[in-house]
């Protein structure tokens, strides 16, 4: 995720924020910089840009006003929200893959620094079109949604993909409790986004395609062998042991959670707060993944 502080001067902001939500924009600009909405906003009176941040069609992610700061961007929202605004003209232009890519991790750390929070379009709080016709926002709102009916398994707009399934035969997709979804399938050279390996859930976290459509699901772990990373185990640890965690937050924060073996080789999958996330087999054969400190002297630099 590529957060760039602006530097930005405000005017007497108030720092009194509590929030509860958040809140998606559009600039309402085909081209526009966080600069750019900052002066528009004083021009208007108001302290300063009126949005905690700002996310331009290229992926950079802008810092506005602090998240403490009452905002100036939903009427009656302000003191009891987070404003997220994306560069573009979202009646007529649909955001970029790489900004709406930006805008799900931005959420994904909100909600892990805060814990949970529901997601709201502009126009769902106040009598606008914002954040526009074109903005996938029940998809945004489904992929952040906490709602056991769905038991993870529903459509996302991630379109990042990282392996392809191999050899003959269906993969039938299931939800979080292991129950299989009728009619659901991925098929062989279907190329896929691997998210994690959980062997006690017995389970692996996937995104798969679908009638030009992208599913969050899961399959059976013992559909790992059908995984064709497109890095597969080109990940070659050195003489040493290298220290693996399952979550991004706990790297050098705490006790490791498994290691791999000198020269132990892995599939790189992708990156996550810049640590690189592999996965490899147990010392008794049972696939897993996390996140690694050391990289070590690779032939490759994976995921930069």
């Amino acid at each position: 995720m590529n957060i760039k502080f602006s530097n930005l001067k405000f005017n007497n902001l108030v720092y009194k924020n509590n929030p509860k939500k958040i809140i998606i924009h559009n600039a309402d600009s085909y081209s526009c910089s966080v600069y750019d909405i900052d002066r528009w906003h004083k021009e208007n009176g108001w302290s300063g840009i009126g949005y905690h941040y700002f996310i331009r069609k290229d992926g950079t992610i802008y810092i506005g006003r602090p998240e403490n700061a009452i905002g100036a961007h939903t009427k009656n929202h302000n003191s009891t929200s987070i404003g997220i605004c994306l560069e573009g003209k979202f009646m007529v232009e649909k955001p970029t893959n790489i900004q709406i890519n930006s805008l799900y991790e931005l959420i994904s750390d909100i909600i892990q620094r805060r814990n949970y929070m529901p997601i709201y379009g502009h126009k769902d709080l106040n009598n606008t079109n914002c954040p526009g016709e074109k903005f996938p926002l029940e998809i945004l709102k489904n992929n952040f949604k906490v709602d056991s009916s769905l038991n993870g398994f529903f459509e996302t707009f991630e379109i990042r993909k990282n392996a392809t399934i191999v050899g003959k035969g269906n993969i039938q997709v299931m939800d979080n409790k292991g129950m299989f979804i009728p009619g659901r399938y991925i098929e062989s050279l279907d190329r896929v986004f691997v998210l994690g390996i959980y062997p006690s859930y017995k389970h692996i976290e996937v995104i798969y395609p679908a009638k030009e459509k992208n599913y969050h699901a899961y399959i059976s772990i013992d559909m790992y062998s059908r995984l064709k990373f497109d890095y597969h185990m080109e990940y070659k640890n050195d003489s040493g042991i290298t220290y693996v965690w399952w979550n991004s937050k706990n790297v050098n924060n705490g006790i490791h959670d498994e290691e791999l073996e000198s020269y132990q080789k892995a599939s790189p999958m992708y990156r996550e707060n810049n640590w690189l996330r592999i996965t490899f087999y147990r010392k008794n054969g049972v696939p897993s993944d996390g996140f690694v400190r050391y990289e070590g002297n690779q032939e490759k630099n994976f995921y930069n």
